[in-house]
């Protein structure tokens, strides 16, 4: 696919491979919204998932939440979130020249029969092209889910790894890499190590490459060059919050990470991490827009859209 785009206000063309079509009340998105925010920003791909959870509107809370970080009640697994991106495909098919690559992240990642509703889900269509966003440590909502905490090397994840190696597809995980109280100390790397270690023939993309909202660990780019280095079978996703990281408020690209993707430009991706919201799409859409072109033409179009296509669109 070739990089469009000579003049700055025409946006690089990419493929943001990062998109919910529900939010955390698991109420469908505008999809046309999306799709004329997505072709305004440049993109003509985007790999679309639900959300795993669901918020709970609470007796103790007056007010109605929309967020996970709205009040105190928890979430909770909810596999009906497959079935909405499934019937969000009948918009997304309508636009000419759109192609969406749709997720699979309904489950539980710590029920050791989660890989059964991955294969009953996977039967159902065959337009799935992987599994994700799952969500593992997270931040708060890791404190605000029910059950057990989930972690990338969990017994129950390993036959979710190993359902995607054998379909030949990637799965896309969060997984912080420290706590917000310690961000010097990465405690949550080793487990995320050690899941990427036993599934070597698995394809890993590390959504925002470990930080979050309230995580912003430090030595980031360090440990995101050490795990590349180590690790052929792991994609690193530049997406979210991550992005004010790379992308200066001037617009500028921090040095140290345009050199780290230049090193690595056919194992990095970019994505707007929408929550259903059309607007977010255009506001990261600006920082990627200025990411890519700070970067020479080759690197810029691997990132742009170059390794989405070989994970998700071949």
């Amino acid at each position: 696919m070739r990089l469009v785009g000579c003049g700055k206000n025409v946006p690089m063309q990419w493929t943001d491979t990062h998109v919910h079509v529900v939010d955390f009340l698991q109420r469908p998105a505008d999809s046309a919204g999306l799709i004329r925010s997505l072709r305004d920003s440049g993109a003509e791909r985007a790999v679309v998932f639900g959300l795993p959870v669901k918020k709970k509107w609470s007796t103790a809370e007056p007010l109605k939440p929309s967020y996970y970080l709205d009040d105190n009640a928890p979430c909770h697994y909810h596999s009906l979130t497959d079935v909405l991106v499934l019937d969000s495909l009948a918009t997304f098919d309508e636009a000419p020249g759109f192609t969406v690559a749709p997720l699979i992240c309904g489950f539980d990642p710590t029920d050791r029969l989660a890989v059964d509703h991955l294969e009953a889900v996977w039967a159902r269509s065959d337009r799935w092209a992987g599994i994700g966003e799952v969500l593992l440590r997270h931040d708060d909502l890791t404190n605000l889910t029910r059950g057990e905490t989930p972690v990338a090397d969990h017994l129950a994840m390993d036959n979710v790894f190993g359902f995607c190696a054998d379909k030949k597809v990637p799965i896309s995980v969060h997984h912080d890499s420290s706590s917000a109280g310690r961000p010097s100390e990465q405690e949550y790397v080793e487990p995320f190590e050690n899941a990427i270690r036993r599934h070597r023939t698995t394809r890993i993309v590390w959504c925002h490459a470990g930080v979050s909202r309230r995580v912003h660990p430090d030595g980031q780019i360090e440990l995101v060059e050490r795990l590349l280095s180590r690790h052929h079978n792991l994609t690193v996703e530049l997406s979210w919050v991550l992005l004010d990281s790379v992308v200066h408020g001037d617009g500028g690209v921090h040095p140290d990470w345009r050199t780290l993707i230049c090193k690595f430009a056919d194992r990095i991706v970019v994505g707007s991490d929408s929550v259903a919201d059309p607007n977010t799409i255009s506001d990261r859409a600006t920082q990627i827009d200025q990411l890519l072109r700070a970067l020479p033409g080759s690197v810029a179009q691997a990132v742009a859209t170059d390794t989405a296509g070989e994970l998700w669109f071949s």
